[in-house]
């Protein structure tokens, strides 16, 4: 993916204190956070409640890549509302803008969470603390009824259905509405096929707390069909490219950093991203961030070799086993979701 053409969606600076969705109008209190090609500013509506705003400005037509990708993600803030999963955000409203010059702009209001669960390890980490297990695991326990509802979604089969060459491309694949699956309609239950999806950047800042104590998943620009199969070594390069772009290096799997022809990429992507993370709880920090501050160790090197080391600690050893079993160098024989759970429960009881 070339700069110039990342550069085709570009953040979005107000030029007034308010932004306007669906003819109401947010008034912008302080920037919360950017990413590649958004901000993410903190709102308030006429009844001081709070919301977070993304505003992404996309130059370029609805051809464009990039338009695209922004348009899945809104997408994904509504794939799995028919869940009603607490562990999932979910967007508000959201409005697409024409500008006078050509380009769009697309709000999605969001809740707003005070803090992130990378602030609670911050806190931790400055307060020379460790997470209780008890905490750990009530988190990841959450953090993982999330991913599972994304890695066991269902649509109806569209039996005449056969793939196009641009479905070959990484992200253009989800770009169709997908026929999914009506909860009222018993005819169709035949008809339901597992379609995985994976949200591919776990990590402690894209995991917020709710008022209740909840983790919930966030910013699902990311999150695509699961599964890909890598037919030819144009579509492996788009992969690596995005995967470079889109999925934070310390947490990123081994099998993302160079991807050939005939690979098959799954929803496992997610299960070693959660090995870090829980690491991450115990610990504060990453295990490949770890070793290559205490020890020197090149971290994508690390990373790729799955090179990292455990400190003396009093969490139990079964936990210990459940970061083990997530960071496998072989995708097929870390743990699904499923048993990932499982193994927690009986952990915590």
């Amino acid at each position: 993916m070339e700069l110039l053409s990342y550069l085709s969606c570009i953040p979005c600076v107000p030029s007034s204190p308010y932004i306007k969705i669906s003819n109401k109008s947010y008034k912008i209190n302080k920037l919360l956070g950017e990413g590649g090609f958004s901000y993410i500013y903190l709102v308030s509506d006429s009844n001081s409640s709070l919301f977070a705003i993304k505003r992404i400005k996309c130059l370029f037509s609805e051809n464009d890549e990039f338009y695209k990708f922004a348009i899945n993600e809104l997408k994904n803030y509504k794939k799995f509302v028919r869940f009603k999963s607490p562990y999932i955000i979910q967007s508000i409203d959201e409005d697409i803008i024409q500008e006078f010059d050509g380009s769009r702009t697309i709000n999605i209001l969001l809740p707003y969470f005070e803090k992130s669960l990378q602030d609670i390890i911050n806190y931790n980490v400055l307060n020379n603390q460790l997470m209780s297990e008890v905490d750990i695991l009530k988190i990841f326990i959450g953090t993982c009824r999330g991913l599972q509802v994304m890695h066991k979604f269902k649509q109806v089969k569209n039996q005449n259905y056969e793939p196009d060459n641009q479905e070959q491309d990484l992200l253009l694949n989800q770009e169709e509405d997908d026929d999914e699956v009506d909860e009222g309609v018993g005819n169709r239950i035949e008809l339901e096929e597992l379609v995985p999806y994976a949200h591919r950047d776990i990590k402690p800042a894209n995991i917020m707390i709710s008022a209740e104590g909840l983790p919930v998943l966030i910013d699902l620009g990311s999150t695509m069909k699961a599964r890909v199969n890598v037919k030819n070594s144009q579509q492996a390069m788009s992969l690596m490219d995005f995967f470079a772009q889109n999925c934070t290096l310390p947490y990123r799997p081994p099998e993302l950093f160079e991807i050939e022809v005939n690979d098959k990429i799954t929803e496992s992507t997610d299960i070693w991203s959660l090995g870090c993370l829980l690491y991450c709880c115990c610990f504060g920090t990453s295990p490949f961030e770890k070793i290559e501050i205490d020890k020197g160790a090149n971290l994508m090197f690390a990373i790729k070799t799955c090179n990292y080391f455990i400190p003396e600690n009093d969490y139990s050893p079964q936990l210990l086993q459940l970061i083990k079993d997530c960071l496998n160098l072989d995708p097929s024989k870390r743990p699904s979701i499923d048993s990932l759970i499982e193994g927690c429960l009986k952990l915590s009881r």
